[in-house]
């Protein structure tokens, strides 16, 4: 916590002779807060924007590089010739927008004597002591997680580019030095692969951002479908994407974490503990046929302690269901022309 001198004082003075003596201690008690606070699992209103995340210091121009061998295959050995492959390298400038969170500490001049305490004036005119020093740590931490969740948010909002009728055009952008192709602006964070090479950002990205032979993909879709039927097939999404330095395999990814708005609510606690999922299929000729078929994604069950209350974050085998309310505005969803619901979902307890 940095303490400004702001009492009538000579620049030069030790702040420790220019401020009451319970000016230390709340110094120690606004660490031992933050600590505290620091220590706790964040609200489940914002723990998902947690998940896959890194934070790190820094102050002006942080630069995130990314250094990668042109690929790892093997050549057939020939006496008396190498073939050497390059390691190349991209890098992510970071331009840190500092922002601020101050208190006033409330101060009187005692003229009986005792000189500068940490009380305030009530409105009778009477004298009471500073009390809210002890909350100073959690209310700071609290703060900043709430400002990251706003942050990561805002990247669903600027970096996703589609050719859709609700896209917006990204203003932010993945590591948009150095990429081959004519692509020096950079790649929207999320794109669905339609835009041209070098244009507005909307090209698919790179499996290795350093060489332009490398396998591309997507990894935004529009109008994708039903969440309930879909599911499955955003799982396999994941674990195709290429690798960027083995040919003919994959990077490995897979879904940890699926993270919605406040409408996909109530579908996310059936897809993760409802055992039957009522399908619908036609056969040949036109015939139509409905049965119920056992949820392959479930095995948590409301005896187990999960319940619609408390399963946000709880795990789902190897997965986890976040609700972001930063999302409930999102373009994709909500048209706020109208105030409801686009095509993609609907409003209400059903959800999307």
């Amino acid at each position: 916590m940095p303490l400004r001198n702001g009492l009538p004082a000579e620049i030069s003075a030790p702040w420790s002779r220019s401020v009451p003596s319970q000016v230390p201690e709340l110094i120690t008690t606004y660490a031992l807060g933050e600590k505290d606070a620091l220590s706790r699992p964040p609200s489940k209103d914002i723990a998902w924007a947690d998940r896959g995340t890194v934070i790190t210091a820094g102050a002006g121009i942080v630069k995130y590089p990314t250094v990668m061998p042109e690929n790892l295959d093997f050549k057939p050995f020939e006496p008396g010739k190498r073939v050497y492959k390059s390691f190349d390298a991209v890098v992510q400038r970071v331009q840190a927008s500092p922002y601020d969170l101050n208190f006033v500490i409330p101060m009187i001049y005692d003229e009986i004597g005792n000189g500068w305490m940490l009380k305030s004036k009530s409105n009778d005119g009477t004298l009471m002591d500073f009390l809210g020093a002890s909350q100073f740590g959690r209310y700071f931490a609290m703060a900043g997680r709430v400002e990251k969740a706003k942050h990561v948010a805002s990247l669903f909002y600027t970096s996703m580019y589609t050719a859709a009728s609700w896209g917006v055009a990204p203003s932010k952008f993945a590591y948009n030095g150095g990429l081959p192709s004519g692509n020096s602006n950079g790649i929207a964070l999320f794109t669905d692969g339609t835009g041209a090479d070098g244009t507005g950002g909307g090209a698919k990205h790179f499996a290795n951002p350093t060489q332009k032979n490398s396998p591309r993909y997507q990894n935004l879709f529009p109008a994708y479908g039903s969440f309930v039927v879909r599911y499955a097939d955003s799982l396999t999404e994941m674990t195709t994407r290429p690798s960027g330095l083995h040919a003919n395999l994959t990077m490995g990814a897979q879904v940890t974490d699926t993270i919605g708005p406040t409408y996909m609510r109530r579908k996310f606690w059936e897809m993760q503990v409802q055992d039957l999922v009522l399908q619908a299929q036609t056969l040949a000729g036109g015939a139509g046929v409905a049965a119920a078929v056992t949820n392959p994604y479930s095995y948590v069950k409301t005896q187990y302690g999960l319940t619609e209350e408390n399963f946000i974050g709880a795990a789902f085998g190897p997965r986890k269901f976040w609700i972001a309310t930063h999302l409930d505005n999102h373009p994709y969803y909500y048209n706020p022309t109208t105030g409801a619901a686009t095509a993609n979902l609907t409003n209400g307890a059903g959800g999307g």
